[in-house]
């Protein structure tokens, strides 16, 4: 395949960004897309890190001038000064670099009205990605590499935009690319770290794929391509397949999803994982190693003693499995849904001593009304050593009441609670205070918190890395 076929084959756009390092093959494919779609419908976007300093600002520089040649608008971004260099506590240089990048190419496509963002991932980048993952143990999605085209959106949980990324180099080698330029005349940047053996990718470039072209002969990365289209096409079927599953098998709700746990069970394995990587996608999916322990976990039917990184947690309630972020608060929700007025007439409460909470985390659409001595009360939450005096029982801790009606901790922390100066009037899902209590000729306030049930599951593709 040439650049020109592999350029024809793009969906029609009124304009595309092409994302320039100043290397061969993003030099190659910025100046096939000028000839094959002409200037005013490319723009050229360079990115500067800063990890090279001097150099980097050369390539920078390099980049600007070559467009300029070329007629194209270009763009240029820059990374934090220092950012890079020294990343923050547990983050990745390389996997904070892309992020970056990416969120200004976003932040530029946006501004610019540009909805397609072209790549220059070639087949050697598919080969070399492969065998970093299979290094890492990785299922078949991580094994497939890279894919032709991908949401940003499903890329990173940070971008909310209707930008696609497309790869059409993928069934071209970075040798052609070389060859291009070549044959153009185009000089190249070359990055000095390309040749550093420390990273894991050069490694592999430069010593163990030599190898293995010597070996198994012909055209190995083409090879490498072949199967990874094949392991792709293989991932789509599962998840398609995960997909149906969840539609049929679960409910979306505002504190996360719920899963019918038979189903799950019965399920096949591979078709466990993928629903457990599409429920973690929020996170940046969980890897083959992590859905193998949560797995463990879920057919084993107890706690989780496993806690994989990030925020999604599970626990299970008559025959439902519920998936939801330990990190999300639900009080903005809670407050919206939160009603207090004047009563016309007073009435009976429908507080249930925390049972209608464990429907509604099953999907259940709850309704607690109650009423109570008309107050300027305030909304707030639980917290430590709160003592609660409901009028048909005798003062306990707040935290006591929930744990024996078995509401999860980390709903515990959110039930809204109303207050009357620094006393808990309702607790909501529990009988009203006794302070709260109406007699004689007192005004009534009647309050309400109305729960929606869950929704159909409405699917999430998910990305891929790049």
């Amino acid at each position: 395949m040439d650049f020109k076929e592999a350029l024809g084959k793009l969906p029609a756009y009124d304009r595309y960004a092409v994302a320039c390092s100043g290397g061969a093959d993003s030099l190659a494919l910025l100046n096939a897309s000028f000839e094959y779609f002409g200037p005013e419908k490319i723009v050229a976007l360079h990115f500067d890190h800063g990890i090279r300093e001097m150099e980097s600002a050369e390539d920078a520089a390099f980049c600007k001038r070559f467009a300029k040649e070329l007629g194209v608008k270009f763009f240029l971004g820059k990374a934090e000064a220092g950012l890079l260099l020294d990343p923050p506590k547990g983050e990745n240089q390389e996997a904070l670099a892309r992020k970056l990048r990416y969120l200004w190419f976003a932040t530029v496509c946006e501004k610019e009205n540009i909805h397609c963002l072209l790549t220059a991932h070639h087949a050697d980048d598919v080969a070399e990605t492969m065998l970093m993952h299979l290094m890492r143990g990785s299922g078949l999605k991580g094994l497939a590499g890279l894919s032709e085209s991908a949401k940003l959106s499903d890329l990173f949980k940070e971008i909310s935009c209707d930008i696609t990324v497309y790869r059409p180099l993928l069934e071209i080698r970075a040798k052609d690319c070389v060859d291009y330029c070549q044959a153009h005349n185009l000089a190249y940047r070359t990055d000095s770290t390309n040749s550093d053996k420390n990273y894991t990718r050069n490694w592999l470039r430069h010593e163990i794929l030599p190898k293995l072209r010597e070996r198994a002969g012909g055209d190995l990365t083409l090879k490498f391509r072949r199967t990874a289209k094949q392991l792709f096409e293989q991932w789509e079927f599962i998840r398609d397949a995960a997909e149906d599953f969840l539609r049929q098998n679960a409910l979306k709700a505002h504190f996360g999803t719920i899963v019918d746990y038979s189903a799950f069970l019965n399920a096949k394995a591979a078709l466990q994982r993928e629903v457990l990587r599409i429920l973690a996608a929020e996170e940046g999916s969980w890897d083959f190693e992590t859905a193998d322990k949560v797995l463990a976990c879920l057919k084993n039917g107890t706690e989780p003693d496993f806690q994989p990184a990030g925020s999604i947690r599970w626990l299970k309630i008559d025959g439902k499995l519920i998936f939801y972020n330990e990190q999300a608060s639900l009080k903005d929700f809670f407050q919206s849904a939160l009603k207090i007025k004047k009563a016309e007439a007073r009435g009976c409460g429908f507080s249930d001593n925390g049972a209608g909470w464990l429907r509604w985390l099953t999907g259940e659409g709850v309704t607690y009304r109650e009423y109570l001595k008309a107050d300027d009360y305030t909304v707030s939450t639980f917290s430590a050593g709160l003592r609660y005096t409901p009028t048909n029982g005798p003062e306990r801790k707040a935290g006591d009441m929930m744990t024996d009606a078995k509401i999860p901790l980390f709903l515990r922390k959110e039930i809204p609670i109303l207050f009357s100066k620094d006393s808990a009037s309702w607790i909501a899902g529990w009988r009203i205070a006794k302070s709260a209590a109406v007699s004689g000729a007192d005004e009534i306030a009647e309050v309400t918190l109305e729960l929606p049930g869950a929704t159909p599951w409405n699917g999430n593709k998910g990305g891929d890395a790049c």
